[in-house]
């Protein structure tokens, strides 16, 4: 009877350490359209949906409080020195490898130069880039993606806002603008800007997404993690998964 006892105090102990300790994590997203993306004082996104529903699954969901809007650095610095840390969309490199403990890829992001479609711009390899004036938003993942390439920032317009930079580009001051091609629609959209009068003239780069978690994370719930994220994306006898239907979702709620 005394080991029964102890063992339910044992669960318990334990059912309420995990509950107590779930928002103990914080998970740091730069703005990164449609990833992750600031809606008045919480942090939504398609990635952001990914990462609450696979921490639920394995019993330590995330709350509206967890997520903090950060830039790129503060997030690499903060998660690689201090415990109980999260990364949204970080980039997975032989540089980042060994600082972090890895779940995903969740999925893929593309690097792309848009352009106006009447400007039939020839752009077959990378290096014809050169040739061309290139807005980019300041600190966001595409200028840091071109800076990476070999790109010199007095090279690109940069630019405070996704605003700047397409206003520049419609009245044809830049010929190409650096974004994701997942978010670009809504950015375009967002302005009133006709999407069929501009085209994809380069994919610059594609890059796996992962969520990032400090290096004092229990390896065990990575684990769960990683299985958990194989089992969302898992898809049904009718080509359906959990993760394409709620990505579904969170893009249309996104609007």
């Amino acid at each position: 009877m005394r080991t029964t006892t102890a063992l339910i105090f044992t669960l318990l102990f334990t059912f309420l350490a995990t509950t107590a300790s779930a928002d103990s994590f914080t998970a740091l997203a730069a703005p990164y359209p449609p990833y992750s993306v600031s809606k008045g004082l919480t942090v939504k996104g398609v990635s952001v949906a990914a990462l609450n529903a696979i921490m639920e699954m394995c019993g330590t969901p995330l709350s509206d409080r967890s997520y903090k809007l950060t830039p790129w650095a503060y997030a690499y610095e903060c998660a690689a020195r201090t415990p109980r840390q999260i990364i949204v969309n970080a980039k997975r490199t032989p540089v980042t490898e060994p600082l972090y403990k890895w779940v995903g890829p969740v999925m893929n992001s593309k690097i792309v130069l848009i352009g106006r479609r009447k400007d039939n711009l020839v752009i077959p390899f990378k290096s014809d880039l050169k040739k061309y004036r290139i807005a980019a938003v300041r600190w966001s993942r595409p200028e840091k993606a071109l800076l990476e390439g070999g790109f010199a920032k007095t090279e690109l317009k940069r630019t405070p806002t996704h605003v700047k930079s397409l206003r520049m580009l419609g009245n044809g001051e830049v010929d190409l603008f650096a974004t994701n091609e997942r978010g670009a629609p809504s950015l375009f959209e967002g302005l009133g800007m006709a999407l069929d009068e501009f085209v994809i003239y380069h994919v610059y780069e594609e890059e796996p997404l992962y969520f990032a978690f400090s290096r004092d994370t229990d390896d065990r719930l990575i684990s769960r993690l990683n299985k958990a994220l194989e089992e969302f994306k898992s898809k049904n006898g009718a080509g359906q998964s959990r993760f394409g239907l709620t990505m579904s979702a969170n893009a249309l709620s996104m609007k």
